[in-house]
């Protein structure tokens, strides 16, 4: 009886045992236990591929799709086509696919035309369409079907926001669904136009889209981590705000500097994984290999060292003027124009008196000493300087406005400065629209061009300097007619006439071209308010997209307003700089005053 219960006693502790033993395999491998588990959700799930090739068919589909939509607010987004001759043809298949495992195959080259209730659905805003470069396919099908699809998002910022590497969606899927995608290179040019899609096509056109969902839903939960135990999916209305800044931003112009792993760094690597897609031809000729290219390398000039040194300078009879760097009260003693009278903090009083003193709440925010840390997130390790109202706008403001800017000089971690610099974007975007200012590079904008016939000149000068030997005597009377149409007042082919032709310069100025800041600047001092008021929208736009916790006391949208009011009102500003602020109202005041 003393064994029974002896060995009873004895199941019993290794029963504790064991379960102690799995709670702690549990909590301590938790992640990675729940990774395992969603990563291999997508293989599980029961897919649906529905292919629509006639207007009539699209509603059963589209209404499903909506109503998956009510419950979740995101779509993987996809496209194919093919290329004839060297020439895109238009959008072939759109692919949707919801998080139910529902993946609607629009044949649009049978259907010629986008369905009345697919183009609201396109163009919802409140519904997200993921992939990687949905943007490039998104443009295809505004140029091909003049339909504008909304809200579309790369997932590769998401994946970059989670701490993961950027890559292409094939990697993305192995990487956070252990999901392999047959990226074979004839499925990605077979003919998506031709009659019957066979189900290979099927299967690579529906797993692009389906993975997309899933692996935003993978990265969902990477963004709002949770306790082993929670088994809630994130909230997309807490998630949403997150990506609002990335929304139909390019990933590869959002991330110029580039992205992976490293941005915990100081140095960043070119993204190498965007999206391309081999060109379709219905002759299903293998792309050429392209040889891999070398990554860039950029450093962004990453601080470890404290950037506020916080001295103190004071006027002649003591009172607190402003905190400064140690540089330059440095400076002050050097010149003779201060005296040191403290060492800590570091102290520097005036041996003159300033044009002007500390006043309200413009003067206390000079005052105030400033923490080294980022103002978005408080890491205090390493930082970088982040010009709120770029400097490609700043440097068109008269001197008065773009002196003292220290306000709009904030510290930034290397991730939050780079994920600001992405969501500046969108405003610039908008503010080239707004304004009418295309930018310099990538819109077919730029300050000069080729002269086609100067072109022709110097390519001709140089085939007979180079290979007259060679060429037929037509074409060599061919190119020496081309030159000496050009050379009106010469007669004779000189080797010297040959050289002048090959060193001609072919660029001319673009008389269309103005700098994007430049004009920008131009339009809002003129027509939209002032630049206190392109002032205000950066400011807004980065308390709004990045959501700072540790912004230095007193900072205000409205600084340089205040600031310019206080000068006005000690008469240290002229009219003409307060009409460009936008600030007339003041002149008014400032009348009155010295009436």
């Amino acid at each position: 009886m003393s064994n029974q219960t002896g060995n009873t006693k004895i199941n019993r502790w290794a029963l504790l045992a064991a379960s102690l033993g799995l709670a702690y395999v549990l909590v301590r491998y938790r992640q990675s236990i729940w990774g395992v588990l969603g990563r291999s959700a997508f293989q599980l799930q029961h897919k649906r591929i529905e292919v629509i090739s006639s207007v009539n068919e699209s509603q059963r589909i589209l209404n499903e799709l909506k109503s998956h939509c009510e419950s979740f607010k995101v779509m993987g987004f996809d496209c194919e086509w093919i290329t004839v001759g060297g020439t895109r043809r238009p959008v072939a298949l759109l692919q949707l696919s919801s998080h139910k495992g529902l993946c609607a195959l629009f044949r649009l080259c049978c259907m010629k035309q986008i369905p009345k209730d697919l183009r609201e659905l396109l163009e919802d805003d409140a519904v997200l369409k993921v992939g990687v470069a949905p943007q490039d396919d998104a443009m295809k099908l505004s140029h091909d079907y003049g339909v504008g699809v909304a809200s579309t998002f790369d997932l590769r910022y998401m994946a970059v926001m989670a701490g993961h590497q950027a890559e292409g969606l094939g990697k993305l899927s192995q990487t956070h669904l252990n999901t392999a995608l047959d990226k074979n290179w004839r499925l990605a040019c077979s003919n998506w136009e031709a009659p019957q899609l066979d189900s290979a096509q099927l299967n690579y056109a529906a797993n692009d889209a389906l993975a997309a969902v899933a692996i935003f839903q993978k990265l969902s939960k990477d963004l709002e981590p949770r306790t082993f135990w929670d088994w809630r999916a994130p909230k997309f209305k807490q998630l949403r705000p997150k990506l609002e800044p990335f929304l139909d931003v390019d990933f590869t112009k959002g991330f110029a500097s580039g992205l992976g792993k490293t941005l915990s760094t100081s140095t960043f690597t070119h993204p190498l994984t965007s999206k391309s897609k081999p060109k379709r031809n219905k002759k299903h000729q293998q792309p050429q290999q392209q040889q891999p290219q070398q990554q860039q390398v950029r450093n962004l000039g990453t601080q470890s060292k404290a950037f506020y040194d916080n001295c103190v300078l004071e006027a002649p009879d003591g009172e607190l003027l402003c905190t400064i760097d140690r540089r330059k009260a440095s400076w002050y003693l050097n010149q003779n124009l201060g005296t040191q009278v403290s060492e800590q903090p570091f102290t520097v009083r005036l041996n003159f008196e300033p044009a002007g003193r500390a006043v309200g709440d413009v003067g206390r925010y000079y005052q105030t000493p400033k923490e080294n840390q980022c103002v978005v997130c408080g890491r205090r390790d390493a930082y970088i300087r982040k010009n709120v109202v770029p400097r490609e706008y700043r440097k068109h403001f008269p001197v008065v406005m773009k002196s003292h800017t220290s306000h709009d000089i904030l510290l930034l971690c290397p991730s939050c400065h780079q994920l600001s610099n992405i969501s500046d974007n969108k405003i610039r975007n908008k503010l080239a629209m707004t304004c009418e200012a295309p930018f310099g590079h990538g819109e077919g904008v730029s300050k000069y061009h080729d002269d086609q016939q100067l072109r022709n000149v110097k390519l001709a000068g140089k085939a007979l300097l180079m290979q007259s030997d060679r060429m037929p005597s037509q074409k060599v009377a061919q190119l020496q007619k081309t030159i000496l149409d050009y050379y009106k007042d010469v007669t004779e082919i000189t080797p010297e006439l040959l050289q002048k032709a090959a060193k001609l310069d072919c660029r001319v100025p673009n008389e269309e071209y103005c700098q994007h800041g430049k004009k920008v600047v131009q339009v809002y001092r003129d027509k939209l308010g002032g630049l206190v008021e392109l002032e205000r929208l950066w400011r807004e736009h980065f308390l709004h997209t990045m959501q700072p916790k540790f912004l230095p006391k007193l900072w205000n949208v409205n600084h340089n307003a205040n600031r310019l009011e206080v000068r006005a009102s000690e008469g240290r500003i002229d009219n003409e700089d307060l009409v460009v602020a936008g600030l007339e109202s003041v002149i008014s005041v400032k009348n009155i005053a010295r009436s």
